[in-house]
């Protein structure tokens, strides 16, 4: 049975501290989300969400299945604008500036602010091409020999390189599944982004595969900022440094990520938390 004194002291701290914005210091703000709503035809699937981001961190976005993690990661590269039908109000800016501007070039927005899929989706193409495949389109490389080197660098920072040093003609879809998704980090890395975003990119795996996508996380933060979406507590726990906790649609809390695990702030975050539902 809920504690009355502990949910209205909940509710008070609510009121007087604004728990769904996260603010961190302009020196260190990479993404900043004002008023966010999402709509899918009729449906209002995000209300009113404000969100910071800084840099050279992970945030991980958890919440029960349909409460609009997926919707909102997907609202900050613009990948929504590909569905018919759905509509985001709102402001995001990256970097001061503002990536729902209708001057906004989407095609390097997208290469700015990379992303990683639920089930690794490699190119039908080989191990080299599905790396070299951006840089080429994005006219980031002059010379075969830079883009060789782009190649490896990708290859060696998705953890890669040693196991596919030797196949790099052969078909990318030949790959496991956690080397399928390691490759797709690879690309999402070769054109140079600034952030990445992650739609539950081990639901798919074992977990030894698991295990070494979570390591990679962690040593990309030294080079990027990273939003995941998960289903696992216990992997949001192991990986990010901060938290946010989506609930039909709303953004009821975000803080430090130890914080949000042991000492909530509000009443639904904790009992999601404690498997009371979810």
């Amino acid at each position: 049975m809920k504690n009355p004194e502990k949910t209205e002291t909940k509710a008070s701290f609510a009121r007087e501290h604004d728990m769904t914005v996260g603010e961190i210091g302009a020196a260190n703000l990479r993404i900043q989300c004002r008023g966010i709503n999402v709509y899918y035809g009729e449906k209002h699937a995000i209300h009113n969400v404000s969100l910071d981001i800084g840099r050279n961190e992970v945030i991980a976005l958890i919440g029960p299945s349909g409460c609009g993690k997926s919707t909102f990661l997907r609202c900050l590269n613009r990948m929504n604008d590909t569905i018919v039908g759905c509509r985001v109000s709102g402001e995001i800016t990256l970097d001061g500036q503002n990536i729902y501007d209708s001057n906004l070039d989407v095609v390097p927005l997208r290469a700015q602010v990379g992303m990683v899929f639920q089930k690794p989706n490699p190119f039908p193409k080989s191990i080299f091409e599905n790396v070299a495949y951006g840089p080429r389109i994005h006219g980031l490389v002059a010379s075969k020999a830079e883009l060789e080197e782009i190649v490896e660098g990708s290859l060696r920072r998705a953890g890669l390189w040693d196991e596919v040093k030797d196949y790099l003609l052969h078909p990318g879809t030949g790959l496991s599944g956690g080397q399928q998704q390691r490759l797709c980090i690879a690309r999402t890395i070769a054109v140079n982004p600034e952030v990445i975003l992650m739609d539950e990119p081990c639901s798919a795996l074992d977990p030894i595969a698991t295990a070494k996508i979570e390591q990679l996380i962690d040593e990309l933060r030294n080079h990027y900022t990273i939003a995941i979406v998960t289903h696992s507590m216990q992997q949001a726990a192991r990986v990010s440094q901060r938290t946010a906790y989506f609930h039909l649609g709303k953004l009821i809390e975000v803080g430090d990520t130890a914080q949000i695990f042991t000492n909530p702030k509000h009443q639904l975050t904790e009992d999601y938390i404690t498997g009371r539902f979810g």
